[in-house]
């Protein structure tokens, strides 16, 4: 009876130490391993199985180290349990602790060896697995399919391919494995044998041979195999659709997609990806809408669709959905967010995203960091980038680059050349793109000799050939700097082949500086290269429009028309409470705030009015009227995108705004006043670069769109010794009875003269100097001639003179500046230099001009009338000069005490509180010296001004 009872009791343990074996592991498996303790130490009798199962719970929920601990204390141990600790450090990833403990078990069997290599397989070192496996006193089934799995996955398919022979029973597992590997390494016909060669197949085996089919483009073949499949499942519906996908058969896809019996989100994610790809932007989003499951990679895929296609817009508002849905982005998805916010510069988003990385700890990821660094970049936050470039010790290339291409991008060509000169001190040497993005930077900022020092020196100090893109740079840098011939010498004797890039470059340069003979020459280029580009043609004519060729900019529409060549439209758009507002020329008509943004814009053209701005119609390409002119220019995008900053953003919030294109010169000139006159920080970013408006001025100091401003007083611009100076020209008229005051640049008509010498230099000397060879230094701007001449004319040009010391435009000429003012003496034979101006404003002239004769100070402020003031310029060596080049010329010290002497006052004046220089000749009319002589002579003073400026 005592035996009976014990028998029972026995049965009666066994059967409740399985429960609490299992109850122990159920816990664990759903993360309650305290839990799981407490019911342990619950337990009277703790069976052999309990041990087990806490120990086992301990791996499973990542504390190797309790796992360890409760192993220890057990009060026996069996084979289960030895493998059960080799198993859980190798699930811990702690194979040399699982090596450690199967050399000291007490006895092994062919699970713990099987553990032991497959531990080895997973951490990929498979010789190691490899070694342990031939030690092996016997091997089952799965040992084998381990150990070929693991060749396999180590790219020894060959090897895996022997093992597989020799295994001595293949079952379908083992097979379908090889079957995989090969197709993998393309062996599909190999595969296919194995393949035909078994006996019994699962569904497993058909899809997995029809995925090998897929994987290298034999779709056809996929095909008839899945038609004969006994058995399809969800997986070899979507294994059959990826094959179409990524072999590039959309269409049939497609067709596959619609009778799909299931469509599981594995398949409606191949589908947008596939769709996104070949630009079905509404394809996809139709997949994307129709599910009603999503996944991570769905958000993802349709995200990346949007972002690769340029619709940036529906990126971002696809994000905001998904944040709204309460789907946490994935890392993928959120750098392809930070792209868009790059390209939208949507400074809000880019911050909400940042914030994202940091709380999931991917900040500190260099990769990372450097899309961050381009986000804030693009966005304008020079300052923020810079930071995130701080934060790491160790940066790689990839951060250097990133940072000197946002100095670059924002002008800032010394701060680029230090964080260059200090690579090489972190131990990170510049490569090919480094040296692109520094040789842009000096091309922005004005570094001419640094930036050609760089160029020269790339083969012997940095070991990189040039290549078409660094030439691209220097020729932009030459041709920004004037020296748009020299960058014609430099592609002449390029070794490789220019391409459109660097013919690009110079058609840019002959814009800026007028050159159409050159300008003529890269066009032609450009046609040949890229024939349907509409940069070329939209150049060029833009050059002749600036010339009032407007038969030669027809000419160039109608060719444009004939070769089905249209210009992308430009475009501008500003964030405001994380929506994207866009505004294309003169397109507010859809705008839900129309009127208002109208009223705005009213407003700042009358403020701009008011501070003097004169609208610089040379930047618009059509034959219309003046009004219609200032009309256009008034209404290009990025001046209706600055409206509607002003209109909804609050003071003291900056107003960015972004465009496709690059700013037109009148649009820079506007926003610039704008931010004086609204008192606002406007930040640009066109297709160049960054341009931040602040009080009147611009960070880029006007760089390549300073000959565009000076232009309006029919300015010059010299380069001597890689040094710039600029030669700022006032054609006036005559004095006494006949003199005629001509605003900033010369007028058309003289009272009681019949031909207007300063009208004509005007008008010729542009074309002059490009039939004749001149020094290859001086680069001539439009000259410009007013119609009318009165007492108003005289007040616009003190306006534009006070203006220019008011808004401090001499600190981009500082040093290197000269007012050339030119007026005509009809008493005279001879060129006269006057070397003094003085305080006294006496206008003797007819009465039907509306000037009467007054004695009054020029600038009070100065004191008497009798103030002189002496240009700052070597008269005697100047006059030298032009004598030895054959010139009759005098000195003076009478300005003429009438509206020369006005300007001349009020010229040397500004150079003596600019630091700048000035000048004023007086010239015969042509009945004294002809024509040509006065050409010459014009030309001459100019070079002899830019070599004294040395």
């Amino acid at each position: 009876m005592k035996s009976l009872k014990l028998i029972l009791h026995r049965a009666y343990s066994t059967s409740t130490g399985v429960n609490n074996s299992f109850e122990i592991s159920r816990l664990s498996r759903i993360g309650q391993i305290n839990e799981a303790r407490k019911f342990f130490d619950s337990l009277r009798y703790k069976a052999i199985g309990s041990w087990n199962s806490i120990v086992s719970g301990y791996f499973a929920n990542g504390l190797p180290r309790e796992a360890r601990q409760m192993f220890d204390e057990m009060p026996e141990r069996n084979i289960v349990s030895w493998n059960g600790l080799v198993s859980g450090y190798i699930k811990n990833r702690m194979i040399e602790e699982a090596r450690n403990v199967f050399e000291i078990m007490p006895e092994r069997n062919v699970v713990s060896w099987t553990a032991m290599v497959k531990g080895y397989v997973q951490e990929g070192m498979v010789v190691e697995a490899e070694l342990l496996f031939w030690r092996m006193p016997e091997r089952n089934e799965v040992s084998w399919t381990v150990m070929f799995g693991g060749l396999i996955d180590g790219g020894r398919i060959d090897d895996a391919r022997k093992l597989y022979d020799m295994m001595p029973g293949k079952d379908v597992v083992a097979s379908t494995n090889m079957i995989g590997g090969l197709c993998r390494e393309g062996r599909v016909d190999e595969a296919r044998e194995i393949f035909d060669e078994m006996r019994e197949r699962n569904v497993i085996t058909w899809t997995t041979m029809i995925t090998g089919y897929g994987q290298n483009k034999r779709v056809d073949v996929a095909r008839k195999l899945f038609e004969v499949m006994p058995e399809k499942t969800e997986v070899s519906w979507t294994s059959m659709l990826l094959g179409y996908t990524l072999s590039g058969r959309i269409e049939d896809a497609e067709e596959f997609f619609e009778v799909m019996p299931m469509k599981p989100v594995i398949a409606c994610n191949a589908m947008i990806v596939a769709l996104g790809e070949v630009g079905e932007i509404v394809k996809a989003r139709r997949v994307f809408d129709q599910m009603e499951d999503r996944d991570n990679a769905t958000w993802r895929g349709m995200i990346k669709a949007y972002e690769r296609k340029g619709f940036e817009l529906e990126a971002l508002e696809l994000f905001a959905q998904m944040q709204r849905q309460g789907v946490r982005p994935s890392f993928p998805s959120l750098i392809s967010i930070l792209s868009v916010c790059a390209t939208l510069a949507s400074l809000q988003y880019g911050r909400q995203v940042h914030a994202h990385l940091v709380r999931c700890q991917f900040d500190g990821d260099v990769y990372v960091a450097s899309v961050l660094m381009t986000m804030y970049v693009k966005c304008g936050e020079l300052v923020k980038a810079k930071l995130v470039f701080d934060r790491f010790p160790s940066k790689d290339i990839i951060m250097w680059n990133s940072i000197i291409s946002g100095y670059a991008s924002h002008g800032l060509g010394e701060e680029a050349l230090k964080v260059f000169h200090e690579m090489p001190l972190s131990g990170t040497m510049p490569n090919k793109v480094t040296l692109i993005a520094i040789l842009t930077a000096c091309s922005y900022g004005g570094k001419l000799e640094e930036g050609l020092e760089i160029f020269e020196s790339m083969e012997s100090k940095f070991c990189v050939t040039p290549t078409v893109e660094h030439y691209s740079c220097t020729v932009d840098m030459l041709g920004r700097a004037g020296k748009v011939d020299k960058a014609m010498e430099l592609i002449n004797s390029m070794t490789i082949k220019p391409d459109a890039t660097v013919w690009g470059a110079l058609l840019g340069a002959c814009k800026t500086h007028s050159r159409l003979d050159l300008a003529e020459v890269a066009a032609k280029k450009l046609f040949e290269i890229e024939p349907e580009n509409a940069g070329p043609y939209i150049l060029l004519s833009s050059i002749n429009a600036s010339r009032s060729k407007w038969g030669d900019v027809a000419e160039m529409r109608k060719n444009m028309r004939t070769k089905n060549v249209s210009k992308f439209p430009g475009c501008s758009w500003i964030e405001v409470g994380k929506k994207v507002h866009m505004f294309t020329r003169g397109g507010i008509r859809n705008h839900p705030e129309q009127a208002m943004i109208l009223m705005m814009l009213e407003k700042t053209d009358g403020l701009l009015r008011e501070a003097g701005y004169s609208p610089d119609c040379s930047h618009v390409l059509h034959d219309v009227d003046e009004e219609e002119k200032v009309d256009s220019l008034s209404r290009h995008s990025e001046r209706l995108a600055v409206a509607y900053g002003l209109l909804k953003l609050p003071e003291g919030v900056p107003i960015r705004v972004m465009k496709n294109l690059r700013v037109c010169g009148d649009c820079h000139a506007a926003i610039k006043l704008i931010s004086k006159v609204t008192e606002r920080e406007i930040i640009l970013r066109d297709a160049n670069r960054f341009h931040h408006f602040n009080n009147g001025e611009c960070s880029c100091r006007d760089y390549c769109w300073v000959r565009t401003e000076i232009e309006k007083s029919a300015n010059f611009i010299l380069y001597v010794d890689k040094k710039q100076v600029y030669v700022s020209v006032v054609l006036m008229g005559s004095e006494g009875p006949t003199g005629v005051t001509i605003h900033i640049t010369g007028f058309k008509k003289f009272h009681g003269v019949a031909e207007n010498p300063t009208e004509k230099m005007a008008n010729n000397l542009k074309e002059y100097l490009a039939k004749n060879c001149v020094s290859k230094d001086l680069i001539l701007g439009s000259c410009t001639v007013l119609e009318t001449a009165g007492q108003g004319a005289l007040a616009s040009l003190y306006q534009m003179l006070q203006s220019a010391v008011n808004t401090k435009e001499s600190e981009l000429l500082t040093g290197k500046t000269i007012w050339v003012h030119f007026g005509v003496n009809s008493g005279a034979t001879k060129f006269a230099i006057e070397q003094q101006a003085v305080n006294e404003a006496t206008f003797r002239c007819p009465d039907e001009l509306g000037w009467k004769p007054q004695n009054l100070p020029i600038v009070p402020s100065d004191g008497p009338i009798s103030t002189v003031r002496k240009t700052n310029l070597p008269i005697k060596e100047i006059r030298k000069a032009l004598e030895k080049k054959g010139f009759e010329v005098i000195t003076s010290d009478d300005a003429g005490r009438f509206v020369c002497n006005y300007v001349y006052y009020h010229s040397l004046r500004f150079a003596e509180q600019n630091k700048t220089k000035s000048l004023f000749v007086h010239v015969p009319l042509f009945v004294a010296v002809d024509e040509e002589t006065q050409m010459r002579f014009t030309v001459s003073l100019l070079e002899v001004l830019a070599s004294i400026c040395k």
